[in-house]
């Protein structure tokens, strides 16, 4: 066993290589497909946000949506921005998922497989979850993720695991306050008409 596999997880250096995070060609391991689908949406949402604030679509003082400017807005400029927004949303979100799916050593074009519902749901868990092929492959060799990439993704996984426990627990407490129905009284109520 050589020294660079003994070495303290924090310290390995990344082997260099051309590999360019932005381009169709190579392999997103688990942690670098979560932590670069974080960044994606960042990116997104602040520029969402941002070009909302210069079309005059969404107000910071009010904290809510301009209805009359949003159509008139869509219709200008600004939904020509809404437009590369989402092309460029789609074009890298592509790029992600085509190069998860090299690293389970299958082809990009099996992402076709998200436009089926319900489909979409279980192949979303085997993207995040399947281990990639442990050596080379037809796409490139293995690719270590970067720090900022790993940091990134674990913190998307614990604010998903707690945004998961605000929600039942929410719900919960509506249900226990009768503010909410449970689902049992729901299907009653529903059912008395009958």
């Amino acid at each position: 066993m050589n020294s660079k596999d003994t070495s303290p997880f924090f310290s390995r250096s990344p082997i260099p290589s051309n590999d360019n995070p932005l381009s169709l060609e190579g392999r997103f391991g688990r942690l670098s497909f979560i932590g670069w689908y974080a960044f994606l949406h960042m990116i997104f949402f602040f520029a969402s946000i941002a070009l909302s604030l210069v079309s005059g679509i969404f107000s910071l003082t009010t904290l809510s949506l301009d209805n009359q400017h949003f159509v008139d807005a869509l219709t200008g400029l600004a939904g020509l921005g809404y437009l590369a927004l989402v092309i460029f949303y789609l074009y890298f979100y592509i790029v992600i998922v085509a190069r998860r799916l090299h690293d389970l050593n299958k082809s990009g074009w099996l992402m076709l497989l998200m436009l089926v519902p319900v489909v979409n749901i279980f192949f979303i868990f085997y993207l995040l979850l399947a281990a990639g092929t442990p050596g080379p492959n037809r796409f490139g060799p293995v690719r270590s993720a970067a720090i900022w990439e790993k940091i990134l993704a674990w913190l998307m996984i614990l604010l998903t695991v707690l945004s998961l426990f605000a929600a039942s627990s929410v719900v919960s407490f509506m249900m226990g306050s009768g503010e909410l129905e449970s689902p049992q009284e729901a299907i009653q109520k529903g059912t008395e008409y009958f």
